[in-house]
């Protein structure tokens, strides 16, 4: 049967909250764990004043237990998504759900010319990621034969590490990029690794076009 309404999409869900959403599924294992803790000490504080009315302290105690859990999913995943905004606007990104993930890693293939080493790949990559004004690269790690190492500061939640790999077959240059925070035990960083990646990729692929003979 045939209708005359437009058909209607359904709404998309804005970047930041699906950041945001994103952040609380990542905190959900440590909410639960601060809910089950805090519940428990909780009860038992009551049970031990009053043991015949220990029903009522299992129920109390679960209740502070889920409040603290929802509280401390809440207030990660607001600051987490607060550092995006403040990174992505410092880069001139769009927020992104993927932010989320730390580490953040691409890879991709192109083409290039018999012969070409990994280390001239290389060095065209550090010398057009020194030129990048931001993020800005603190320390150039390491830098050899296929591989190069920048500690880069991009956001006030700490330092970044990108990793930038290279290998050559023939006439094929496989790069590997990833991202990740400096410290790590790190699970959030506000989105600094994705902003360091999505700044530096283009930049990193131009690289390699223009050494592989490119224009």
């Amino acid at each position: 049967m045939n209708s005359d309404r437009p058909f209607k999409q359904k709404p998309r869900i804005p970047f930041m909250l699906r950041y945001w959403l994103a952040i609380v599924r990542r905190t959900a294992v440590a909410a639960v764990s601060v809910a089950v803790v805090i519940g428990a000490a909780m009860a038992g504080v009551l049970i031990s004043e009053d043991t015949h009315a220990w029903p009522t302290a299992l129920l109390q105690g679960m209740l502070v237990g889920l409040l603290a859990g929802v509280v401390l999913a809440v207030v990660i995943a607001t600051s987490n998504t607060w550092h995006l905004w403040r990174t992505a606007s410092r880069h001139g990104l769009t927020p992104a759900a993927e932010a989320a993930a730390v580490s953040c890693t691409v890879v991709f293939r192109t083409p290039v010319p018999a012969g070409t080493t990994a280390y001239q790949l290389t060095d065209s990559v550090l010398h057009a990621l020194k030129k990048v004004p931001s993020p800005r690269i603190d320390e150039v790690e390491e830098f050899t034969h296929g591989k190069l190492t920048l500690i880069c500061a991009s956001s006030p939640v700490g330092p970044v590490r990108l990793r930038v790999s290279i290998e050559t077959d023939r006439d094929t240059a496989t790069v590997t990029m990833d991202a990740r925070p400096v410290t790590p035990w790190k699970r959030l960083d506000g989105g600094a690794s994705w902003s360091v990646l999505t700044v530096f990729e283009p930049h990193v692929r131009k690289a390699v076009h223009r050494e592989a003979g490119g224009s």
